[in-house]
């Protein structure tokens, strides 16, 4: 199976991990208030980064597409009844979205050829 195929398949069983996650009933997290906010940011920095190594031409939609998943979370989870949507956990997966895309643009741009190089020998 080719090492794009693969990345593809590793980040919708990340996606569908992050759903479960999010609405599983909630529990609390070790930390101060609003710690939370960190594990949106991280998370949905992390699907972008994943993303972006193989969504290279108009990344705008990628970003589009995991800012709407990010606002479809906090709609489940506000109707949920167990759990509760939130603006500012939005705005934190957000700015995870934007930070990561910065970070493959300026740091890390070709993660997956390099591991298709080492993959492929």
């Amino acid at each position: 199976m080719p090492v794009v195929r693969i990345w593809w398949v590793l980040g919708w069983f990340q996606v569908a991990a992050l759903l479960i996650a999010t609405l599983w009933p909630a529990v609390a997290l070790p930390g101060p208030e609003g710690s939370d906010k960190l594990v949106h940011l991280a998370s949905f920095g992390w699907l972008m980064f994943w993303f972006a190594q193989v969504v290279v031409q108009r990344r705008w939609r990628l970003t589009l597409l995991l800012v709407g998943y990010g606002g479809l979370i906090e709609l489940l989870q506000y109707f949920s009844g167990y759990r509760h949507g939130d603006c500012w956990d939005l705005l934190a997966d957000c700015c995870g979205i934007f930070l990561a895309w910065a970070v493959v643009l300026w740091v890390s741009p070709n993660v997956i050829d390099r591991f298709s190089a080492t993959v492929n020998g």
